[in-house]
């Protein structure tokens, strides 16, 4: 993949807005079969969001190939800019929300084309984690991107209410936004990147199983069946000693930074 950045940037914002499923990544990974099976024939009755075969996410981490996930055809992939400043905000929903699959109705406890139960925490969850969480479960760590085809249709769909031109200018100069171009196949196609950030404070969750993951030893009591198989996988018969010296570590770095907050407000 071959980047290229804007020399000048004035570096606003971007962020979700706060509402359900506000951070879309289920709708590119944990719900949808490649083939959308889920919808069944409900895809003939409804139109394609507008994320739609133009918005996928690549998810990119150092000595991995990249992951480039398309989108449910339903997925909504609106942006606007705030009246009150020059930020800029993301509002990803389903476009048939009150009548979506029941699989997509029951994340994120059940899903996916076969309608079986999570056996682990959801992709966002596990995004937002702790670098040590997914050093440890997965080996390494990643970072993800909404990738929006670099099209004026496409912009002027997803950014309805400015000019397309004027929308990628606002587009590209949000801090780390930038164009690229992304192998498909045999093919290089255009993209502008979002960088998705690990806000999870403004994401609701609706599940109580499936809550943020706050610590390694919390995320292994609630989700120890998917935690083991990963660590069985990864460290053969060693996997019980890498899992606690992690608990442990998490612990000490935990511990050191309380102890640098009352240290710092002794002072104050």
């Amino acid at each position: 993949m071959n980047n290229t950045c804007p020399a000048n940037k004035d570096y606003s914002n971007i962020t979700f807005i706060e509402s359900e499923c506000s951070d879309g990544m289920c709708c590119f990974t944990c719900v949808i079969p490649p083939n959308n099976g889920h919808i069944s024939f409900l895809k003939s009755f409804w139109r394609n969001g507008t994320g739609a075969f133009c918005v996928k996410l690549l998810v990119m981490s150092e000595g991995c190939k990249n992951e480039l996930y398309d989108s449910c055809k339903f997925l909504d992939f609106i942006i606007s800019q705030n009246s009150e400043n020059s930020n800029l905000r993301m509002n990803l929903r389903c476009s048939i929300y009150k009548s979506r699959p029941k699989p997509c109705m029951e994340y994120p406890d059940r899903a996916g084309g076969s309608y079986h139960k999570i056996s682990g925490p959801c992709i966002y969850n596990e995004y937002t984690a702790s670098g040590i969480y997914k050093q440890l479960v997965y080996k390494r760590d990643w970072q993800a991107f909404f990738a929006i085809r670099d099209q004026s249709g496409v912009i002027q769909n997803i950014f309805p209410d400015k000019d397309a031109a004027l929308a990628r200018e606002l587009l590209l100069k949000v801090k780390d936004v930038h164009p690229a171009l992304i192998s498909e196949g045999t093919k290089e196609s255009e993209y502008i990147l979002i960088p998705i950030q690990k806000q999870a404070d403004n994401i609701l969750y609706t599940s109580e199983q499936h809550q943020p993951i706050t610590t390694i030893e919390k995320a292994y009591n609630r989700w120890e069946e998917k935690i083991q198989k990963n660590l069985q996988h990864h460290y053969k018969h060693e996997w019980e000693a890498m899992l606690k010296n992690a608990i442990e570590m998490e612990e000490r770095d935990a511990s050191q930074r309380r102890d640098e907050d009352t240290a710092r407000n002794i002072k104050c």
